[in-house]
Parts: structure tokens; sequence; C-alpha cells
């Protein structure tokens, strides 16, 4: 009896064990699932702590075979062509925080570190030995793209491309239709790891050139955002921003008028021309494309066809939007950008917002707050930028396009298969293994010092919009004409598209000629 009772005793535990083990593994996900349950003890989290995307359950990768491009032992190379800035070929400058690709950055940085064992992954599994170089996006980056091509040297299998000239390589046929791998269950576009929005946004056609994906970080670091300083807030009696963001009354109107309150000049000239004077923004001609997007409207879209259609001049409403944004913000009294980004004295306004002089400052990247705010010697705020009216929908954060990245494989490559499984890869395992630690450990760190402040962020990357338009239209054309248009202190909007939209009509005419050809060949 006692030997019946151990075995009985022995078999339960062994169940219970199974039983347990059965609960915590999570089935076999089919990859058009991404559900993500419940963390255990959610409801006993502590209060003070905030609300942080949960971490996704692991989808299994499924390929359609299983992939080996070593040789006899010896690894692929898998070469990636990195834009740099300007004239410099290299990484770690200001525009560029973090490096996607890059397999030389042991700096101890954990974000380096967390790359390093991305890319082991690929390499380990896959056959490859993963390089890296940078070329100036003004310093030969298409020439040396042009030139793997014409003489087939096919030394580069994957670029990253800064997205403002994305289409040039598009137009000149320098790059594969990703989609193709996606028909080939290859790459999983539909899946989390492919940002979903750049998806559409990229998507001409029926083709898709480039994308962005959870490989990047660079799109992460240029998404906008606005920045105050609670300390002017609190001492001028506004209300809390964060609430308002949380409620939906965080609005244009609402924006402007704590501006206006703050504004003000301490100098004793009564002149707002000094770094003694208290401003409302430290502002940027950025801000025209960012508030443009986060009010709401968009300078183009991509039709159920794949087709660009320009929005702007549509409606009396986009016009009126753009001439409110000069003439009640850029060329407002409170703002800095009204004076060229020169101070009495030619202090620079960079300055402003780092000594406590400014409620807001405008950000054309996210990353303002990891190169730049982080040695604050007060605490600093972060907040979407505002909605029109309380009516409008979602708070929306444009991916600014002078600092994005995109991806694309080069249509020379000797096998764009192995490109094609090795950015999946790529880009499954940035998902689950570098986008939580660059959230948590260099945004959710660094450029937010309390729980509202991560809320907030977490809002932005939330809402996270591509605009078709600032890619797709000549770069140098319209976008760039009302970008600069700030600067001659004027808003005339009406007489700057009658003069360029001939220009912009002829570059979307093109792109569409361009999918047009496509499903002619199809």
């Amino acid at each position: 009896m006692k030997k019946f009772l151990s075995l009985l005793l022995a078999l339960l535990m062994v169940v219970s064990v199974c039983v347990g083990l059965v609960a915590c593994n999570p089935s076999e996900e089919d990859p058009g699932k991404t559900e993500t349950p419940n963390k255990p003890n959610e409801n006993e989290k502590d209060p003070n702590e905030p609300n942080k995307p949960q971490e996704p359950v692991r989808i299994e990768l499924k390929f359609p075979e299983e992939y080996n491009f070593s040789d006899n032992g010896t690894a692929a190379s898998f070469h990636i062509l990195q834009w740099s800035v300007d004239q410099e070929d290299q990484a770690g400058t200001a525009w560029i925080p973090w490096e996607e690709g890059d397999v030389s950055m042991d700096d101890g940085d954990l974000i380096s570190k967390q790359i390093l064992e991305r890319n082991s992954v690929a390499e380990y599994k896959y056959g490859v030995e993963i390089t890296a170089e940078y070329k100036g996006v003004n310093a030969g980056y298409v020439d040396r793209v042009k030139s793997d091509h014409m003489t087939s040297a096919n030394e580069i299998q994957l670029l990253t491309i800064r997205s403002l000239g994305a289409w040039e390589l598009v137009d000149s046929e320098y790059l594969t239709d990703m989609n193709v791998y996606s028909d080939q269950n290859i790459l999983h576009t539909e899946q989390p790891w492919w940002v979903q929005d750049a998806v559409a946004s990229y998507t001409l056609g029926e083709s898709l050139y480039v994308c962005a994906t959870e490989m990047l970080l660079r799109d992460k670091g240029a998404t906008t955002a606005m920045y105050f300083n609670p300390s002017i807030a609190e001492d001028h009696g506004l209300d809390d921003f964060y609430a308002m963001v949380e409620d939906g009354t965080w609005t244009w109107e609402a924006m402007l008028e704590a501006a206006e309150t703050v504004g003000s000049s301490t100098d004793g000239n009564d002149l707002m021309d000094s770094v003694e004077d208290m401003w409302g923004v430290q502002g940027s001609d950025d801000d025209t494309h960012m508030l443009y997007n986060a009010l709401g409207f968009l300078y183009a879209h991509i039709d159920e066809d794949g087709f660009v259609v320009y929005d702007l001049g549509e409606t009396d409403e986009s016009i009126t939007i753009l001439i409110d944004i000069h003439e009640d913000f850029h060329y407002a009294d409170w703002n800095t950008n009204r004076i060229d980004n020169k101070l009495v004295g030619g202090e620079d306004v960079e300055d402003i917002f780092t000594i406590d002089r400014a409620l807001f400052k405008t950000a054309s990247c996210v990353k303002t707050a990891v190169t730049k705010l982080r040695n604050m010697n007060t605490d600093y705020g972060i907040l979407p930028m505002p909605k029109l009216t309380e009516e409008q929908e979602n708070y929306s954060s444009l991916v600014w396009v002078h600092h994005d990245c995109v991806l694309g494989i080069p249509a020379a490559t000797a096998n764009p298969e192995m490109s094609a499984v090795i950015l999946e890869v790529l880009s499954y395992e940035g998902y689950y293994e570098v986008t939580p630690v660059l959230y948590d450990t260099i945004l959710y760190g660094r450029a937010a010092k309390t729980a509202e402040a991560k809320r907030s962020l977490e809002i932005i990357f939330e809402t996270r919009s591509y605009d078709p338009g600032q890619y797709w239209d000549d770069p140098a054309g319209l976008q760039d004409k009302l970008l600069r248009l700030c600067n001659e202190g004027t808003s005339d909007i009406q007489s700057l598209i009658a003069q360029y939209i001939g220009q912009t009509e002829e570059e979307i005419k093109k792109v569409n000629e361009f999918v047009e050809k496509k499903y002619d060949e199809e």
C-alpha cells in the first residue's frame, strides 16, 4: 500500500510539472497572429511605474526551407552599405546616435552589445559574415550603389538608405522588389517586425522597394516630439501637460496659449531678442512639416492601387493650416525661429532651452534627448506634437525624412534570396532583442525621467506616421520651399504653391508612370 501511494504521489508530481510547463510555454504561434497575453501578476505592479508596452510573445520565424549560405564551412559575405551624414564616411555623428548594421561597435554601450548579439544569431544559424561600410549621402553613396550595380561586383547585399533619397534608387532600378520574397514566404511584411505604416506608405503599385523594419534604429530616433520645461510651466501656473495628453486636450490652441503665457521680455528693453528673455518656444523651420502632420494632414497618400495622390491644396483647410503654422507659430514674438536662430550678441538659439529660458523645444528627432538634453541640470518633459482639436482621434508623430532610414536589397546582388533571408532574420531578432532595449535603456532611461514622461514617449511611438508626399516628391522642390518659407518672414503659401506645383505634379507623375510600367510588365 505504501509503495502504491508513493508511486501515485510521484505520478501526480510529474503531471503537475508537465501542466506547469505547458502553461509557461505558449503553443506555436501562426505567423499571422500577434497576440500578447497578460503578464503574470499584472494587477500587482507598482502603480508608480509607467504603463510600458508588454514584451511580445515570440512568434516562430518560418521559412519555406532550411537555409545555410556557407560554402564548405566558409561563411558567405553579407555586406551592408549604410548612409552616413554629408561628407562623413563613418558612424557616430550627432545625426546618427545608433547604427543598424555595424559590427565593430563593441564600445560597452548596451545597444551596441545587442546589435552584435543579433548579428551573431544570423551569422551562426545561416552561415554568413556580416560587415558594414559607410558612405556620405552627399559624398558618393549613390555612386557606390551604382558602381556595384554596373560592374556586377556584387559586393553589397543590403542597403540602409536615407528615405529622402529613396526615389532616386527606385527610379534607377537599383533595388529589388521585396514583395517577390514576401510572395515566397521569406519576407513576412505583415508581421510586427515590419513597420506597418511604412509598408503602406512605401508600397508602389504591388511592389515594395524600400521599407522600415525593426532592424532599423535611426527611424526610431527620427520620430518627432516636443519637449517642455516643467519648472517654467509650474512657475506660470500652466495646466498639467501630461494629463492633457492622456485626456486628449493637448491641442494646437492649448500649446499656443501656453507659449504666449510664458513668452515675455525680461531684460528690460521690451524686445524679444536676448537669452535673458523668456521664450515660449525654441523652434526651427522643421516645425512646418512636423506640425502639418501632427494637425492631421499629409502632403500625399497612396491610393488602393498603389499610386501616389498629392493632397496639398486639394482642400482650403490644408492651405489655411499652413498659413496658421507660419503666422501663429513661426512668426510669434515668443518663438526663437523668427530671428533665424541667432539672438542679440550672436548667441546660439540652441542654448535657450537647455539654460531654462524656453517653455517648449520642438525637435525633429526623439534622439535630441539622447544627444543634447540628457545632460541638462534641470528635468525636462516630453510630449507628442499637439492635435488640431480634441475631436482629432489620434496624435501623429511624423518620422522625419531628413534623418530617417529605410532598407533596400540591391538589384545587382548575386544572391537576393540570401539578402532577403538575412534581412528578415535581422529584423525579427531586432524586434525581440534590440528594440525593447532601445526603448527601455536608451529612450525610456535617458529621454524620459518620470513615469508620466515615459507614458508620453510611449504614445509618441504608438502614433508614428509616414508622409508619402515627403519622399516621393522632389526633395528640393515644393516640400523644401515650404520648409524654408518661415525664414523669409512670409506666409504667402498660395504663391509658393502656384510657383512650384507644376514641378511637384511632374515628379509625382514620374512615380506613377513607374508604377504603371510595372503593372504593364506583369
